[in-house]
């Protein structure tokens, strides 16, 4: 009950990138964009069109939210009790921590959570897009035919319990093998008790992952930090930019292992999925964006 009690809390918090403070924060820099770029109109016009929010894509975006709501047990226990179980495992059967007896500041030991977090997301999301069987299911997330912050939720059920399965595995092992056991005695750097740097990546840039506003980070930073821009073209129908920008907040993976995309300025992206294969996700009806996807997977048509 406690583990549930902590989720809850961590939902209407800083855990979430729908949370109020982050709503804000989006307000906010948006109007700095706004003004900025010195763009016509009113600003919310610019901020929240109508052509985007009135789309049937995003009506697809609050059923999925909700129905992934109502997986809150599942979600309880992977972050509970599977990834704390896997990290466990690896430390009683494997050679030790690689940081053990070594003491990071607690704004180290943040900025390496975040980075073994974030080096599990990239090779779950990978997987995603280079192993057909479970593609169709994050072909959900890639049917959005216009982003929102809500598209952050835009998630086939099955797939959640998939990433949630992959996710407590590879986090779970790496945090095994060089940090040790997840327990309260880790400490690192939090801002109302989440980590700090997930935090401030969340205030500044994270809703603008899943928008029609356009922000570049430019070459250099590009390489290393992923921008709403380079997020924006990994859901481009463009086949120069399939299978890129598979991190979530660091580049340097992409970087690393061949898959990275530095955006140019005023690159034309089309969001959505154009194979024919995909056309039933493409309806924006949940019916077909539910069950299609299962029907391929066990080899059946769309």
């Amino acid at each position: 009950m406690d583990d549930l009690i902590a989720y809850l809390r961590d939902f209407a918090g800083l855990e979430q990138v729908l949370s109020p403070v982050y709503l804000l924060s989006f307000v906010a820099i948006g109007y700095a964009i706004y003004a900025w770029r010195r763009e016509t109109g009113g600003f919310w016009a610019f901020l929240l069109p109508k052509r985007i929010w009135s789309h049937p894509s995003v009506k697809t975006d609050v059923w999925l939210f909700a129905v992934g709501q109502l997986m809150i047990l599942f979600k309880v226990g992977a972050r509970f009790a599977a990834t704390p179980l896997v990290a466990a495992w690896v430390v009683a059967h494997g050679p030790g921590p690689l940081l053990q007896g070594l003491t990071l500041s607690p704004v180290l030991m943040a900025l390496l959570l975040l980075m073994i977090t974030d080096f599990s997301l990239y090779w779950v999301h990978r997987a995603y897009h280079t192993i057909n069987t479970i593609w169709p299911l994050h072909a959900v997330h890639h049917s959005a035919a216009v982003l929102t912050p809500l598209t952050a939720y835009r998630q086939h059920p099955v797939g959640i319990l998939v990433s949630l399965s992959f996710n407590a595995i590879l986090i779970g092992a790496l945090y095994g093998l060089i940090i040790g056991s997840l327990t309260d005695e880790v400490a690192f750097a939090t801002i109302a008790g989440a980590n700090a740097f997930i935090v401030i990546v969340n205030l500044l840039v994270t809703n603008f992952h899943h928008s029609h506003i356009w922000v570049s980070f430019g070459p250099v930073v590009e390489r290393f930090v992923i921008s709403p821009a380079q997020h924006q073209v990994h859901h481009s129908t463009n086949p120069i930019h399939f299978n890129k920008n598979f991190g979530q907040n660091l580049a340097v993976w992409d970087w690393m292992f061949g898959t990275l995309y530095v955006t140019h300025p005023d690159e034309a992206v089309r969001f959505g999925l154009d194979a024919p294969e995909d056309a039933p996700l493409m309806t924006q009806r949940l019916g077909p964006v539910l069950m299609s996807p299962l029907r391929r997977m066990i080899g059946q048509t769309p």
